[in-house]
């Protein structure tokens, strides 16, 4: 039935205009029944898709995106946006926006009579409107799949805006939906938006980003020249022309974004504490901004790509700061496992020490290798002070055999589990922690970079044996005067290096490759950081601990000068006795040699003989572990000792040769090759069957 004197089709849109019409009355008088939540509520629901590291400070030091469904950042109260986009939002979504009451009647009428006629559609949301969109999904897009809303959902909407304009005031309305206002794809409100695109924060948006930003808020995964159109129309509306131009500059670059964290001061580290925290977690840590700053920007003068480093503070085993590449794009090399080499001797020197096993003038043997000695050498004993501060590889595996298991033992104190043979690998962090424990009193703690509760330390040393290791390992300057800091370097092929260098308050580990001239630089680079980590309080000397005493130590013969060395009370002595300078020594076959045995397929009596010089009485030959006996019984060695030969039919292949004292003391080994047919068993030559 149609209306008098209308046609159907125009009477059926006045009904609907009449209707909407009288809906408006009645929502000017009726409150709507939906729950509308607290803005407090909604501000704290809206968490950003990213979490934060922090210095100690509060200061920002790296950002991780954890949300992949959008991309959020912090809520912006209303003063920090810019005037110009605030004026260009309310031109163009809603210029009524401080005299309505959540819904502009007048414009929703003028829309609708737009609609009746015309098939290119016009809305007539208020952003209060729109903000209860955002709130409430329902009321967001057309149910069913449709792609506009229905009649009753504007209903439905229209009374969500009178309900939030009753319970909230205008300035939390618009503050609330430039923070939740979608924009181009995944961005989600003006925050994100404006560090996307513009690579800035709401406060510094200008009239050309305003613009932008105003007419992404109806298309915004619209063409860059829509965009650029609508955005110029839009210029014109506000009486800001030249702000056309600009505005298209930026609608070209609309999908060109900037997707890169804001802060990368310390990359690494929040790609280890960040990667299972929640959305909008800002996370607290131990760095310290300015030394993380420093330390990145000392390992860049190296000039290399492959360097990292690590900073603990003794006192608290913090770690104040954590490079682990001098640019955030590497991949973190201060978390890879690397062959420590010597920089695990001072810790079994360390409980030998403890263990009173060896003090620091105890002499240790330093080989010649097979090299008869032609004249007495001084370098053939040092004290365990001057073995272990020059890192000489035999003295060290002496002390180590008499550290035995006990050194696995402290290392599984410091969470380091050894292997069944050899020596573990190290990270950097592992490092910088057993280096602070020679720092500590021999304490070991952790090195930790989340901010955690005070933890009890374990004691991987005696203080006594973790003073006088740090003593040793202290530098000096070229008159012998004696330096606050201490230093042990690693390096395996000239080329890499790996060092830990320490004060009293801070312990640096820092691993680095590339030039044969880079583990020189490291160094000096290693202490010039340190020295200016105590440019206001100089660095002192660490104090002996009570156990401690120093005395007055020479040795007998004279293989170092005379010094006050530090020893363990009960264990200091005056007057060091060195064994006689000349000790027996193979000297056939020759360490890392290879013997030529081809001659074993013609001759059938085809023998080496083993050699020693200086054997002394019933010192006798091992084999790969099995004693071998002339037919004389006697080993083959002269009763005076003067030197020692035993025939031996060679057995192809590695073969490792000891000379034994009577008492079974390991006098000197070569480890040799044999080059040749092969024999079943290796046996002296009077052993040997006959053919």
């Amino acid at each position: 039935m149609s209306s008098p004197g209308f046609p159907p089709p125009l009477a059926a849109r006045l009904r609907r205009l009449a209707l909407v019409i009288l809906m408006g009355v009645v929502a000017t008088t009726v409150q709507a029944t939906q729950p509308i939540p607290a803005f407090a509520d909604v501000k704290a629901a809206a968490r950003p898709s990213v979490a934060v590291l922090l210095a100690r400070d509060g200061t920002p030091l790296a950002e991780k995106r954890v949300d992949p469904h959008v991309r959020r950042l912090e809520w912006v109260a209303l003063s920090s946006f810019s005037p110009a986009l605030k004026d260009a939002l309310l031109a163009a979504e809603d210029k009524r926006f401080f005299e309505h009451s959540g819904v502009d009647w007048r414009a929703f009428v003028g829309s609708l009579w737009h609609n009746l006629w015309y098939d290119r559609k016009r809305g007539a949301s208020t952003l209060s409107m729109q903000l209860a969109g955002l709130l409430d999904p329902e009321l967001a897009l057309g149910r069913g799949g449709m792609p506009r809303r229905s009649l009753g959902q504007k209903w439905d909407q229209a009374l969500a805006a009178q309900a939030l304009e009753a319970r909230w005031t205008k300035e939390q309305i618009l503050e609330a939906y430039l923070n939740l206002a979608p924009f181009r794809g995944d961005l989600q409100g003006v925050h994100a938006a404006a560090r996307a695109l513009f690579g800035k924060s709401p406060t510094e948006l200008g009239r050309a980003e305003s613009l932008i930003l105003a007419v992404l808020l109806r298309g915004p995964n619209a063409r860059p020249e829509h965009v650029a159109q609508r955005a110029c129309v839009l210029a014109e509306r506000i009486n800001a022309p030249a702000a056309c131009a600009p505005a298209q500059r930026l609608a070209a670059s609309l999908d060109r974004q900037h997707t890169g964290p804001r802060w990368e001061l310390a990359p690494h580290a929040g790609r280890l504490l960040l990667a299972n925290q929640p959305p909008g977690e800002r996370l607290r840590s131990t760095l310290d901004a300015e030394l993380q700053q420093s330390l990145t920007a000392a390992l860049k003068r190296l000039g290399v790509p492959e360097a990292a480093a690590v900073l603990v503070d003794n006192a608290s085993g913090e770690v104040l700061a954590y490079v682990g590449a001098p640019e955030p794009a590497l991949p973190d090399q201060a978390q890879l496992l690397r062959g420590a080499g010597n920089l695990l001797q001072p810790f079994a020197y360390g409980v030998a020490i403890e263990r009173r096993q060896i003090t620091a003038a105890t002499p240790l043997e330093e080989s010649l290798g097979n090299h008869a000695p032609t004249s007495p050498d001084d370098r053939l004993w040092v004290s365990a002070r001057s073995a272990l501060a020059e890192g000489l590889a035999e003295p060290a595996q002496v002390v180590a055999r008499l550290a035995g298991d006990a050194l696995a033992e402290r290392l599984r104190l410091a969470d380091i589990e050894p292997p069944r043979s050899g020596l573990p690998d190290l990270n950097l962090m592992q490092l910088a922690g057993l280096y602070r424990a020679l720092a500590s009193g021999g304490q070991w703690l952790a090195p930790h970079l989340a901010l955690l509760p005070e933890r009890p330390q374990r004691r991987l040393l005696r203080a006594e044996a973790g003073f006088i290791v740090g003593d040793i390992l202290a530098l000096r300057d070229a008159d012998g005067t004696l330096q606050p800091f201490a230093l042990r370097q690693y390096v395996p092929d000239g080329r890499e290096t790996l060092l830990a260098a320490f004060s009293e308050r801070y312990t640096l580990a820092l691993w680095a490759a590339g030039s044969r001239a880079l583990p020189a630089q490291a160094a000096a680079l290693g202490l010039d950081y340190l020295r200016a980590l105590h440019r206001n309080q100089p660095a002192q000397r660490p104090l002996a601990p009570p156990g401690v005493v120093s005395t007055l130590v020479v040795f007998e013969p004279t293989i170092e000068n005379a010094r006050r060395e530090w020893f363990i009370r009960g264990t200091e002595t005056e007057r060091v006795a060195v064994a006689p300078r000349n000790p027996a020594r193979i000297l056939y076959p020759i360490g890392g040699g290879i013997v030529d045995a081809t001659g074993l397929a013609d001759d059938r009596s085809f023998r080496v003989h083993f050699e020693a010089a200086r054997a002394p009485a019933g010192s006798w030959w091992r084999l790969d572990g099995e004693r071998l006996v002339a037919a004389n019984g006697n080993g083959g060695n002269g009763s005076n000792g003067a030197t020692g030969r035993l025939a031996w039919r060679p057995v192809a292949g590695r073969h490792l040769l000891e000379l034994v004292s009577a008492e079974g003391v390991v006098l000197d080994s070569v480890s040799f090759a044999v080059r040749g047919p092969g024999e079943e068993a290796s046996k002296p030559a009077d052993q040997q069957p006959h053919q």
